[in-house]
């Protein structure tokens, strides 16, 4: 499944979208293999961070003028949420930009990490981990609804999984089953 992944990334050009730095923000979606299927890492955060309190994301943060270039941004924050060293992730692509409700704009990287592996959350900014299957994306129980008035979600395991968050798993979806996004 990785290779496939890997090979549907490899041909796809990410959208961008321009924005002021200051509104920029960069995720990783980290995947590892295990018992035979693939896992997308997420995290849920406290209630206690700035932006965005409480809400299932991927680790990831907010550009800084010291970041070489977004992909830093991204691992850089990685490290810093969920201890996972830029050294230990095979960087494999890049989907397209997103828009948050909250007026930032975000570049999601993906790269491929070892499991097991010894995460180190920072409990200031991570509640927990959480490591969804890639099947769920493409099981039919996968069908993120919009009802009038919310976002577009998905619950997984007691966690409500929506907005940018949702749209970036369900584009990443669509690029490796080979859909039209």
């Amino acid at each position: 499944m990785l290779e496939t992944i890997r090979d549907r990334l490899l041909t796809h050009r990410p959208r961008q979208i321009p924005s002021d730095p200051s509104l920029r923000a960069a995720t990783a979606l980290l995947l590892f293999q295990r018992d035979g299927d693939v896992h997308c890492v997420l995290t849920k955060r406290t209630d206690t961070v700035r932006h965005h309190k409480g809400e299932v994301s991927f680790p990831g943060g907010m550009f800084e003028a010291t970041d070489r270039d977004l992909e830093h941004t991204a691992f850089r924050e990685v490290e810093e949420e969920i201890g996972v060293q830029f050294g230990d992730v095979e960087v494999i692509g890049r989907l397209d930009d997103s828009w948050t409700y909250s007026g930032f704009v975000i570049s999601p990287f993906v790269g491929v990490m070892p499991y097991p592996y010894e995460f180190s959350t920072n409990p200031r900014e991570v509640a927990y981990l959480i490591f969804l299957p890639y099947s769920i994306l493409k099981g039919e129980e996968f069908a993120p609804q919009r009802r009038s008035g919310e976002w577009t979600s998905f619950h997984y395991n007691g966690d409500r999984i929506w907005g940018a968050t949702c749209r970036t798993l369900m584009t990443f979806r669509d690029i490796v089953e080979n859909e039209k996004v």
